[in-house]
């Protein structure tokens, strides 16, 4: 699949996200790998990577779609998990509401 028609998946699905997404969301993980064939890899605690999906969403905010920003991961004791860290991400503005050249064909 082209990289235009992964972004605009991509977008598209943000754009009906009420709050921020993680990148290592494994309903995104699955949804984003069925729509683009990318491959999936399983950390050792079982929970899906997407080195495709990555790379799609830095270049997103590369390009000023999306906003990124830290997220630190505490189970229910209160002690991190693995990953750490992940990043969270919306659409700003710009492509929340307009019209964008990866959404024209």
């Amino acid at each position: 699949m082209l990289s235009k028609y992964r972004y605009r998946w991509l977008l598209n699905r943000l754009r009906h996200q009420p709050s921020w997404l993680e990148e290592c969301n494994p309903d995104l993980i699955t949804e984003y790998s069925k729509a683009t064939g990318a491959k999936v890899m399983y950390r050792l605690n079982n929970y899906p990577k997407c080195p495709q999906l990555n790379r799609d969403l830095g270049k997103l905010v590369q390009h000023k779609f999306l906003a990124r920003k830290r997220s630190y991961l505490y189970d229910l004791n209160g002690f991190m998990v693995s990953p750490r860290a992940t990043y969270v991400y919306r659409p700003t503005p710009v492509a929340a509401n307009t019209i964008t050249w990866v959404d024209r064909e």
